[in-house]
């Protein structure tokens, strides 16, 4: 059993290692473009992971709701909760999406003082950098909710390569590429993790629905 459950959470702590280790390369990336950058770039960041709390909690919904589909051998049930999270995760992005495009300088000034010396170039950098993460927050919960689908059926080997792929074989290339090559600055780094999150969720979820789903075997008709 110590075994088993050890196959299933190494993969697990993997894959949420190659994530953060994501964002600590796009931080990096953003120091190189100046301190304002770098800071207006840490309220985006603050702001998205405030409300990716709740995506990540769904995330473990699913998880839960899924395994309990396993147990019981009802594909339905799990194909039911699957898409009950994702509408719910879609939902609140969008919530979050409308919000962050509305009032970008309110919630940016929350982080900062009034009388702060570089505050004009603070807002313009920050409305850019805000309007970015609005878009990722849609992307985040996409793979954010398949992970939590395929852990609930203890899929996580190949999730990993997935995710590992898209975060830094998509993701931080093209945060390179449109952030400095293409000159986009920190808007482009920003367009690189939705890039890289945005794969991640596209393979995830082709995962879950196109394969380990239709895997689930069937309760016998007597005891369904």
């Amino acid at each position: 059993m110590l075994a088993r459950v050890f196959r299933l959470g190494v993969p697990i702590g993997l894959t949420a290692l190659s994530e953060v280790g994501l964002f600590a390369a796009s931080a990096m990336m953003m120091g190189w473009l100046g301190t304002i950058t770098l800071a207006a770039h840490g309220i985006a960041v603050q702001l998205a992971s405030i409300t990716f709390m709740v995506h990540l909690g769904l995330s473990n919904v699913a998880t839960i709701r899924a395994g309990n589909a396993l147990g019981r051998r009802d594909p339905a049930h799990m194909a039911r909760g699957a898409v009950t999270v994702t509408v719910l995760s879609v939902a609140f992005a969008a919530v979050t999406i409308l919000g962050f495009v509305i009032w970008p300088e309110a919630l940016i000034s929350i982080f900062m003082q009034k009388d702060e010396p570089p505050r004009l170039e603070f807002l313009a950098i920050g409305v850019g950098l805000l309007t970015m993460a609005a878009l990722f927050q849609l992307v985040d919960g996409a793979q954010a909710i398949a992970l939590g689908l395929l852990r609930g059926v203890q899929d996580t080997a190949i999730p990993m390569w997935m995710a590992g792929f898209s975060y830094w074989v998509v993701g931080i290339p093209c945060s390179y590429l449109m952030g400095f090559v293409m000159g986009w600055g920190g808007i482009g780094v920003w367009a690189g993790l939705v890039t890289g999150l945005g794969f991640a969720a596209v393979l995830l979820n082709a995962r879950f629905w196109g394969v380990t789903l239709k895997q689930v075997p069937s309760a016998p008709a007597h005891q369904s």
